[in-house]
């Protein structure tokens, strides 16, 4: 069934990691054994803004899924077999209006040719606020509304932590995560990521 353009699957100062979810050595001994197995596998650049993690070492994908800005469900497994750009954000959150174009550009240039799908989760924020900024930069895919965090949680419980927004997460066709950018991201670095992911 072909999914519209707002079904297809898109951030006020940088939180603190702390204020927007738990960290992850703090669910007990067989979780932080967990984080710390994921951990050895990865490798981290030199600012510590990106990790990423070479198959077949990738820890699998949390389950991100919900209700959209526009009241409909989405899954990032509705794209299995598909890379799935996850991205985190916010209205209220000046480096995700910044970074937001560049998604955009990005989305219009991959989106289309089928192999890769873009899917954001806008945090703390509220449907309205979320729907407005979808609309001044024409964001060309759903966001899953998550004003509690849930989604991060998620993450956090296999030490790849979103911690501050915007954040940007590429999960592979086989539904395990390639690498996760904690910090705004713009086009080229993005791309190149994706096609690192798709040529492999």
């Amino acid at each position: 069934m072909a999914l519209s353009r707002r079904a297809l699957l898109t951030r006020a100062a940088i939180v603190p990691a702390a204020a927007l979810i738990p960290l992850a050595g703090c669910s007990g001994s067989d979780d932080s054994n967990k984080v710390n197995e994921i951990n050895r596998a990865r490798y981290t650049n030199a600012d510590g803004g990106n990790l990423r993690w070479d198959d077949p070492d990738r820890p699998q994908a949390p389950d991100v899924s919900g209700e959209t800005l526009e009241g409909d469900h989405i899954a990032a497994t509705d794209f299995t077999g598909q890379l799935v750009v996850v991205n985190f954000w916010g209205s209220w959150c000046p480096p995700c209006r910044r970074e937001a174009p560049h998604l955009v550009d990005s989305a219009e240039k991959w989106q289309p040719g089928g192999d890769v799908q873009f899917l954001g989760v806008n945090i703390r924020d509220s449907v309205d606020s979320g729907n407005a900024f979808e609309e001044r930069f024409g964001v060309p895919y759903s966001s899953i509304n998550d004003p509690g965090g849930a989604i991060a949680n998620k993450f956090a419980e296999v030490g790849v932590s979103p911690t501050d927004i915007p954040a940007t997460i590429l999960i592979d066709p086989s539904g395990n995560i390639a690498s996760i950018w904690r910090q705004p991201i713009d086009e080229k670095t993005l791309n190149d990521d994706i096609e690192k992911v798709l040529n492999e």
